[in-house]
C-alpha cells in the first residue's frame, strides 16, 4: 500500500514540473515575439522619420506636404519610445563605422562596390560615427531627460539630413562637401550636449547635502553601520 502511494507521488511529481516549466518557455517565446514586433516598429518608424526628412527638404516630385505629415507622425512617436531605441543606437552606428572602415580598405563603398570613394572622405564618415557610437553609449545607462530627448532628436534629423544630402546632391564619387562636415559637426554636437549634460546632472547629484558613498567615512548617514 505505502509503495503504490510512493510510486503515485513520484509519478506526479516528474508530470507538475513539466507543467511548471512551460510558463517559462511560453513567456521566452512571447517575449521574442514581443522584441521582433518592436523591432519592425522601430525600422517603420525610422523609415518614416528618413522618408519624411527626404520629402520635406529635398523633394523630387514627392510632395513636401506628405513629408510633413511623415514627421508629424513619427518625431512624436520616436521621442516617446525613445528611451527603448537609445539603447540600440550606439550599436547601430558601430556597424557604420564598420562599413566606414571597410570603404576605407577597398576605396568604395560596401554597398555598391561600383561606386568609387575617396579614402580621405572614408576616413572623415568614419570618425564622425565612431565619436557618435562613443557618446550615444553614454545614454544607455540612465533615464533619458527633456535636454537628451532633444539632443539626441536633432542629432537623428541631422543624420537623416547628411544621408539625405548625400543622395540627393552628391554625385557618385564626388568628395564630401561642405554641408556634410556642417552637419556631421551638428550632430556631435547635439550629443556632446546630451553628454555634457549627463555629466553635470550627476555631479550635481554627488555633490548634494546628506549624499554619501558606502565606502565614506564611518558615522556617516550612508554607513551601512
Amino acid at each position: 500500500m505505502i509503495s503504490d502511494y510512493w510510486a503515485l507521488k513520484l509519478s506526479v511529481v516528474p508530470s507538475i514540473g513539466s507543467h511548471m516549466q512551460k510558463p517559462g518557455k511560453m513567456s521566452q517565446v512571447k517575449s521574442g515575439l514581443r522584441l521582433a514586433g518592436l523591432t519592425l516598429v522601430f525600422f517603420g518608424i525610422a523609415g518614416l522619420f528618413f522618408a519624411g526628412v527626404n520629402y520635406s527638404f529635398f523633394p523630387a516630385g514627392q510632395s513636401r506636404a506628405l513629408g510633413l505629415v511623415f514627421l508629424i507622425i513619427s518625431a512624436p512617436v520616436m521621442v516617446v519610445t525613445m528611451n527603448r531605441w537609445v539603447k540600440v543606437l550606439a550599436g547601430l552606428l558601430a556597424l557604420a563605422v564598420l562599413n566606414g572602415v571597410l570603404s576605407i580598405s577597398t576605396g568604395h563603398l560596401l554597398a555598391n562596390p561600383t561606386q568609387p570613394m575617396s579614402r580621405l572622405d572614408a576616413l572623415y564618415i568614419t570618425v564622425f560615427f565612431a565619436v557618435a557610437a562613443a557618446l550615444a553609449s553614454t545614454l544607455k545607462g540612465r533615464k533619458l531627460n527633456l535636454v537628451d530627448r532633444i539632443a539626441v532628436l536633432a542629432f537623428v534629423s541631422s543624420l537623416a539630413l547628411l544621408m539625405e544630402y548625400e543622395g540627393t546632391h552628391l554625385r557618385p564619387g564626388a568628395p564630401l562637401a561642405s554641408p556634410d562636415f556642417t552637419l556631421m559637426g551638428i550632430g556631435l554636437c547635439c550629443l556632446l550636449v546630451a553628454w555634457g549634460y549627463g555629466r553635470l546632472q550627476r555631479r550635481r547629484g554627488h555633490n548634494r547635502p546628506g549624499h554619501h558613498h558606502l565606502g565614506g567615512p564611518a558615522g556617516s548617514p550612508a554607513d551601512p553601520t
